[in-house]
């Protein structure tokens, strides 16, 4: 199979100064030695490169970049490297695991100094050259989590909750600290509990009403309004026509969501051979007995199964079990929360698994 060499030039410019010190750490050095093969001079070249370079090099690095992992009491967050050539000189790329990562930058270290080494100066053009790893494998087995993986629910959710909010003139939250909380594996009610906690006590008979504003909610809402996301039909039929083994793994106890599946013309008890909601276990994500009940029934051993999901509970429960996870970006977790969870690959959506993984042949 021919290599392929993604190209890319940018314009040198400088940088926050903040590398230096970051790279002098002694976990810090002593990662990249090990990942890089040589020890880095203590500061970066950045360059300033196009959209479209930098949002290729923001997937590969949370795909297949090799993990940078601080220790837990250091305050860091993680970063991925990847490792690349600037006119034979060995270097690598080094992509933090920040939401706030600035855009359009690519910074290099490498074991010399870069500009003095190549003879440049700040605005100057400089090429360097990625080697794009071939496709990982598919595993005989994947494990699935539903809202915000498979289903686009997740701004449904935080809107039916801001409207029920509003229905007993509650003040709304932040919308970033619903998601984090549905991020830890809350159920819907949970939510709905913490969100009123302390807030409903003069309202009579609180929860009944709650019940009742929900069921109308729900009923006029959700089947109307969820859906899948794109793509995820013919992802499912290619992995089922494959051969791989699909369960479902969801903090959820509504059943009928598998409803929309049939509505999109997937067989879902033939496609899933496995379905374990919350009735189904005495624990939840991220503790792994869903994910452990939900291996038994496809009667597949951990090592020949990726756990992928969208919620930082999903990764841990994955690798609670010793399993492989990916991460999602496409619902309640972010590139930040799930790198901090440790999971191996991160993907803006379960489509672009064709991206990174060869879904057509599972080993």
């Amino acid at each position: 199979m021919t290599t392929e060499i993604k190209k890319i030039i940018g314009t040198i410019q400088s940088g926050r100064g903040e590398a230096g010190q970051f790279l002098s750490i002694d976990w810090v050095r002593d990662q990249c030695q090990s990942i890089c093969g040589f020890s880095s001079f203590p500061g970066t070249l950045n360059l300033k490169i196009s959209p479209e370079d930098a949002d290729f090099i923001r997937r590969l690095a949370c795909a297949r970049g090799t993990r940078v992992i601080p220790p837990p009491e250091s305050g860091f967050c993680e970063a991925r490297i990847l490792p690349l050539r600037i006119k034979e000189q060995e270097a690598a790329l080094v992509f933090p695991m920040v939401n706030d990562y600035y855009d359009n930058t690519a910074e290099i270290i490498a074991p010399v100094q870069l500009k003095k080494y190549l003879g440049k100066n700040d605005g100057d053009d400089l090429t360097f050259e990625l080697t794009v790893p071939e496709k990982l494998p598919l595993s005989k087995g994947i494990i699935f989590d539903l809202d915000g993986t498979l289903i686009d629910s997740i701004e449904l959710y935080y809107s039916i909750l801001c409207e029920g909010l509003q229905s007993f003139n509650l003040d709304i939250p932040d919308r970033g600290w619903i998601l984090e909380v549905l991020g830890t594996g809350m159920g819907f009610w949970e939510v709905w509990e913490t969100l009123t906690a302390g807030k409903a006590d003069k309202i009579p008979d609180f929860v009944n009403k709650s019940r009742a504003v929900f069921d109308e909610i729900w009923e006029r809402r959700y089947d109307k309004e969820v859906q899948l996301f794109p793509g995820v039909v013919e992802l499912l039929t290619r992995l089922h026509k494959a051969g791989v083994k699909m369960g479902v793994v969801t903090s959820s106890f509504y059943v009928k969501k598998m409803d929309l599946f049939s509505r999109n013309g997937i067989n879902y008890q033939e496609v899933f051979q496995s379905i374990i909601t919350r009735r189904d276990t005495v624990k939840m994500k991220p503790h792994p007995e869903p994910i452990l009940r939900c291996l038994e029934q496809l009667g597949i051993e951990k090592e020949s199964c990726i756990c992928v999901g969208d919620s930082p509970c999903d990764i841990a429960a994955g690798r609670n079990c010793g399993m492989p996870t990916i991460g999602l970006m496409s619902g309640t977790g972010t590139r930040q929360s799930l790198s901090k969870e440790g999971a191996d690959l991160i993907l803006d959506n379960v489509i672009q698994m064709e991206e990174f993984i060869n879904i057509d042949n599972p080993c």
